[in-house]
């Protein structure tokens, strides 16, 4: 069927949901009943795909419930203003297939981030309006675990909003208490699995002397772009180009570039040079809507994206292991970033960029500068296996092979759940270290279906940011397009375990094979 046309047709079944509940867009807040048999946490890409693929897997009578911090579906990339897809073709085509496919096939690489937050609600509720429940502007509060400490058995979880004057995420209601039989973080900060007690390794901590986690970015809207400009600006040393647009599929615009700009332009060095967290780094953009582009630029040093005030003195506040001294919470990261869109220093900064000499940052009806919901985290923490080792290594995503039978990986392909891709990409993580690609693998890598689950807990499954990666090899598994792979997967074995009465983590090789095929039949890749 034609991606358009699917777009359309579900965005009508997508009204006739609405309608039926009397709204004209997406509910802020649906009451679930107290008892779900998946309950899923985090509203990213990778949970949208494993609510789906859990709904699609599931007899009948059985269902699903999505809590979503934000006020809409799509995580970083629609919430936090990312809209523009970190993809690398593979012989002609992005490795990730499955539910990423799909998406893709509607917007292309980069898509105005309501029309995608509408179109992943259409596709995940609009398909199974029975079946799918979501529950929006919600925060797990506590994790209960039953009487061995092996299961998961419920959640509470409150309302929360961010507040305008201090920009903090702050409680709003009443608690509610959700049971369920199997359990998944599709999440960027993996707030359940560490509330839950999964072994965790902070950022960096197995490679490097510190925990620092890969620096952060607030996304915002400007307008005043030219994209002629910027592409005629040649490096003033080798007299190549150094900023790159094109136009996608769907007429919207985007562009990247500016690496080694930062480096030479006296203004933007000394900007970076300061002595502040700030750096404005090679960008990506890509419009929102005509004239008003999502920019991703600014990044925020030492945050820890683990950490949020309205755990402060409540004893739920992330171990010490986890924490860097000095290092931000994602609330204070939050505020001072809204607070550096409005310095003189930082405009002065984002005005020698070629094609943004008359850049203007679009603002709101307060008059407050457009940014995103939240913080685009690159990094958090990594769950660990009981001998301290990850699921993923580094060597598998470094050195994989081209088939089943030799590279790194090869061990990986019995189990494997789908294709990773992708630059080993680092935004730095202190002030000063910089922003690189510390490798360029040659081919895809087997994910293997142990990423998605933890020795520590039964029934929880991990497709977000805690998944068992390696920092290094998760450098590479972060972009959406492998982090949706791993949400389809995780929803299948949701759906599957769910149905078969079996715990996630106890699945045997003849039910991953089941779950391959189940995969594949959903339109997964798993061979290269």
């Amino acid at each position: 069927m034609n991606s358009k046309l699917l777009f359309l047709i579900l965005l009508a079944v997508a009204a006739l949901v609405f309608a039926a509940t009397g709204l004209e867009s997406p509910p802020a807040h649906v009451r679930p009943q107290a008892n779900h048999t998946v309950v899923i946490y985090g509203g990213s890409f990778a949970g949208c795909a494993a609510a789906l693929q859990a709904a699609a897997h599931l007899p009948p009578g059985r269902d699903v419930l999505l809590v979503v911090p934000e006020t809409i579906l799509g995580g970083i990339g629609t919430a936090g203003g990312q809209n523009f897809f970190d993809l690398r073709n593979w012989r002609g085509e992005p490795p990730a297939q499955g539910s990423f496919a799909r998406w893709l096939a509607v917007f292309g690489q980069g898509y105005p981030t309501e029309a995608m937050a509408e179109f992943l609600y259409a596709d995940v509720v609009g398909r199974f309006p029975d079946r799918v429940q979501i529950l929006f502007a919600h925060e797990i509060a506590n994790v209960h675990l039953d009487a061995a400490r092996r299961n998961i058995s419920a959640l509470t979880v409150r309302p929360v909003a961010r507040n305008p004057e201090t920009q903090a995420v702050e409680w709003t209601g009443a608690s509610l208490t959700i049971a369920g039989d199997v359990f998944v973080d599709a999440s960027d900060t993996g707030r359940l699995a560490r509330l839950a007690g999964v072994p965790l390794f902070p950022g960096r901590a197995d490679w490097a002397a510190d925990g620092q986690q890969q620096t952060v970015t607030l996304m915002f809207q400007v307008t005043g772009v030219n994209p002629e400009r910027a592409a005629a600006h040649r490096h003033p040393g080798t007299g190549k180009p150094e900023f790159f647009y094109y136009q996608d599929a769907d007429g919207g615009r985007l562009g990247w570039g500016g690496k080694e700009f930062t480096r030479y332009d006296p203004v933007v060095a000394t900007y970076n040079a300061g002595k502040h967290r700030f750096t404005l780094k090679g960008y990506n953009i890509a419009e929102d809507t005509p004239d008003r582009w999502w920019l991703n630029i600014l990044l925020v040093h030492e945050v820890n994206g683990l950490m949020q005030e309205l755990d402060r003195d409540t004893g739920r506040e992330p171990a010490a292991g986890l924490v860097e001294e000095g290092q931000w919470s994602t609330d204070r990261a939050y505020r001072e970033a809204r607070a550096e869109l409005e310095r003189p220093r930082f405009l002065a900064a984002l005005r020698r960029f070629p094609g943004f000499e008359n850049v203007e940052l679009v603002r709101d009806h307060h008059g407050r500068p457009v940014a995103g919901e939240v913080l685009y985290l690159r990094e958090t923490a990594h769950a660990a296996r009981s001998d301290g080792t990850f699921a993923l290594p580094t060597a598998a995503v470094r050195v994989a092979g081209d088939g089943p039978a030799n590279g790194a990986d090869r061990d990986l392909y019995p189990a494997r759940v789908g294709l990773g891709f992708y630059y080993i990409d680092i935004n730095a993580y202190r002030k000063g270290e910089p922003v690189q690609t510390l490798e360029t693998p040659a081919n895809p890598h087997y994910i293997p279906y142990a990423v998605l689950t933890t020795p520590a807990l039964d029934n929880l499954l991990l497709p977000g940011y805690a998944q068992s990666t390696s920092s290094e090899a998760w450098a590479s598994m972060r972009v959406i397009p492998n982090l949706t792979v791993c949400g389809d997967a995780a929803g299948v074995a949701a759906g599957y375990s769910a149905a078969n009465g079996k715990s996630p983590a106890a699945l045997d090789q003849e039910d991953i094979r089941e779950i391959q095929n189940l995969l594949q039949a959903a339109g997964a890749r798993l061979s290269k």
